[in-house]
């Protein structure tokens, strides 16, 4: 069990001092152009059966390594032939297909017009049911040692956090979409796994719909990201925020798992807002204790 926040006092108002001039980065300000579960209150009007069907086909191509066995020509022919809708409800499926996930991340965001040149490092415990996530900062990236915890049955507006290094002078609690919470994301703690991926294509194929356009990628290009050969689509939409989720977004698909390994997004200018890699992704089986700040294994 979480403890209960303290009580005011000195020492936690330095803390909280402390922890504004250092900036806690947590993805907590609120995702910005999808609900975060698009699917979970229902299938959209364009997941019928039949669209649902043939995202399981394609799960299972993919699953069964099809796709890496494409030359390049092949691969793009292949997913450009297939239906935005499938495409949307594949990742979907694909996202959500374990309760719990183990992913080490690396992620840079252009915050208050400001780009983070070296890569924050993440190591993160994500489960679905209960909503709980576990996120440290890795050595090697900016702010090392930091911890956060969330538990939706416990706090389901807060998260429980601290600092690392000499800053980490005590764990509190702060609002998940506080102003200490936007000072070091543009995301949200909820934001952590491929699923939130999944609810960008799905509500841009949404908006795209409502305008009267297509939302079949504008571009298909093969990569190498991270060592590993990918599939990229891009979009460019008629504008950015807030009626679409960036001027111009790019995903890379996993061809290993049926998940993105990489999103990235511009502005209107062609400045970059974001580069989110998911460098691995294990499923895992948790337990409460794995999000229990008396964990001997975090710093609580």
């Amino acid at each position: 069990m979480h403890p209960e926040p303290p009580p005011p006092s000195s020492r936690r108002q330095a803390c909280l001092r402390a922890m504004r001039a250092a900036g806690l980065a947590v993805w907590v300000c609120g995702l910005a152009a999808a609900p975060h579960g698009l699917h979970a209150q229902g299938h959209p009007p364009w997941q019928t059966e039949d669209v649902r069907q043939q995202a399981r086909d394609l799960l299972q191509r993919w699953h069964a390594g099809a796709f890496l066995a494409l030359d390049d020509e092949a691969l793009v022919r292949s997913f450009r032939a297939l239906s935005p809708e499938v495409l949307a409800t594949a990742l979907a499926l694909g996202a959500s297909q374990h309760e719990g996930l183990e992913i080490w991340m690396k992620r840079q965001e252009r915050i208050h017009g400001r780009w983070s040149d070296k890569p924050f490092l993440n190591h993160i415990k994500y489960r679905r049911q209960p909503r709980q996530v576990y996120m440290a900062w890795l050595p090697g990236g900016p702010k090392a040692g930091q911890e956060i915890l969330y538990d939706a049955r416990r706090r389901p507006d807060a998260m429980y956090g601290h600092l690392g290094g000499a800053f980490n002078v005590m764990s509190i609690w702060t609002a998940l979409d506080g102003s200490l919470a936007r000072e070091n994301s543009n995301h949200s703690v909820l934001d952590l796994s491929p699923r939130f991926i999944a609810d960008v294509v799905a509500a841009e194929l949404q908006r795209y719909r409502a305008e009267g356009r297509s939302p079949q990628a504008d571009s298909f290009e093969v990569l190498t990201v991270a060592g590993q050969r990918c599939l990229a689509l891009g979009w460019t939409p008629s504008s950015g925020p807030p009626a679409h989720y960036a001027a111009r977004t790019r995903i890379c698909l996993n061809l290993r798992q049926p998940w993105v390994l990489q999103v990235e997004s511009w502005d209107a200018e062609g400045d970059i807002q974001e580069r989110i890699l998911f460098d691995k992704i294990v499923p895992a089986t948790f337990t409460d204790g794995d999000f229990d700040p008396a964990n001997a294994a975090y710093r609580f």
